[in-house]
């Protein structure tokens, strides 16, 4: 059975659906599209009918929101989020055929490979290209996406 997560995403007060998720245990992390948009759905209920006709179940016992609070780090630097909430919002969007290519390419890989292997450091020696990067991901994701 799939389990269908919804993207939220929040830096310096802005809060925004990025779309949602399936881990379907074979694959997870894959951003649901309409067409080329990203279904963004303005109620729970809205959520549950999508899901319900992609017989996707939502779990009450699992979390099914994915919610990456930034803190302001992606659109003014500062403060530092978690490690593992830059990683897990990486982690989203490196597949995503739009915002993807954002986050594509040898040094940037590198970059994200520091990240998961906790590299003291990380934010001063990748902080500011990292951000710039992760940053024009969302606003590429930001520009597919559409009311539900």
């Amino acid at each position: 059975m799939a389990d269908l997560y919804e993207v939220l995403l929040v830096d310096a007060g802005t809060r925004w659906h990025a779309g949602w998720v399936v881990d379907d245990e074979t694959e997870t992390d894959v951003l649901l599209r309409a067409g080329t948009s990203v279904p963004v759905f303005a109620s729970r209920a809205g959520l549950e009918h999508h899901a319900q006709g992609l017989r996707l179940e939502l779990q009450d016992d699992l979390p099914d929101e994915i919610d990456l609070d930034l803190g302001g780090w992606l659109t003014d630097g500062s403060p530092e989020p978690p490690l593992a909430e830059v990683s897990e919002l990486w982690h989203v969007l490196v597949d995503d055929p739009v915002a993807g290519g954002a986050l594509a390419g040898e040094q940037l890989g590198e970059v994200y490979d520091d990240l998961v292997e906790e590299e003291p450091d990380w934010f001063a020696v990748h902080g500011a290209a990292a951000r710039r990067a992760l940053a024009d991901a969302v606003r590429r994701l930001r520009g597919v996406l559409r009311p539900g």
